[in-house]
């Protein structure tokens, strides 16, 4: 059974469900809030292994009904080289002022768009996914990487706060083993259920007032100097 399989109805309105592996990427690519559109297009350029692919005049609310549909069901699956590619076109398109799909690309997709209807409004629904809160092991290698790049980082509960426009211009690094490094750990916090929220600003100095200030409500709080201490 396909991800897409599990949406529902609500007040008129369809919600697809889509991979956790696309993180907040989703809703971007649905909404585009710009709050996640630098983070989204890196994620995407690396993916697709398409160094020059950039989002730059795209809105979601550009989507045609049948682009908006092919969209979510490709992020019913998850993000790999070839789902990348495909969403990197249906952005193009939305650019260049098309509203059609490929035929060839649309038969790649046909068990999810069975079930997703053409008469209805497709939101993104944000369930957070199920993960286990007591395995740390998934948040190690951003942690690490984060550490290493002086990038601080909140954790609170499934949420990872990180200044995600920061994040996303190491994405965009000359060093491709960087880049692999950052896309594999940012996937892996994904199929974890863990969700990156962009905290613009957020320094070091935060990090330590609000773990001093919010103990209680707080799971764990990083900056690279405290983790690096908590590994020697």
């Amino acid at each position: 059974m396909t991800m897409i399989s599990q949406a529902k109805y609500v007040d008129g309105l369809f919600y697809p469900e889509c991979h956790p592996g696309w993180g907040g990427c989703a809703e971007e690519l649905f909404h585009y809030t710009s709050r996640y559109s630098a983070y989204t297009e890196a994620l995407l350029r690396n993916l697709s292994d398409q160094r020059q692919f950039n989002m730059s005049g795209y809105q979601a609310a550009n989507l045609s009904n049948e682009q908006r549909r092919l969209m979510a069901a490709i992020l019913a699956h998850k993000p790999c080289c070839r789902t990348a590619r495909d969403i990197t076109q249906i952005i193009r398109g939305v650019i260049n002022g098309e509203s059609h799909v490929s035929e060839e690309l649309t038969s790649h997709y046909e068990d999810q768009l069975k079930v997703i209807p053409k008469d209805v409004e497709l939101v993104y629904s944000g369930k957070a996914h199920h993960h286990e809160m007591a395995d740390v092991a998934p948040l190690d290698p951003l942690l690490n990487l984060a550490s290493r790049l002086q990038l601080p980082v909140a954790v609170r509960g499934s949420h990872v706060e990180i200044p995600l426009k920061e994040l996303a211009q190491h994405m965009d690094s000359s060093n491709s083993s960087l880049r692999n490094s950052l896309q594999e750990a940012i996937l892996q916090l994904h199929f974890a259920g863990y969700q990156l929220k962009n905290h613009p600003g957020l320094t070091h100095r935060e990090v330590r007032e609000l773990s001093r200030k919010r103990p209680c409500e707080l799971r764990s709080y990083h900056s690279p100097t405290t983790h690096q201490r908590r590994h020697h």
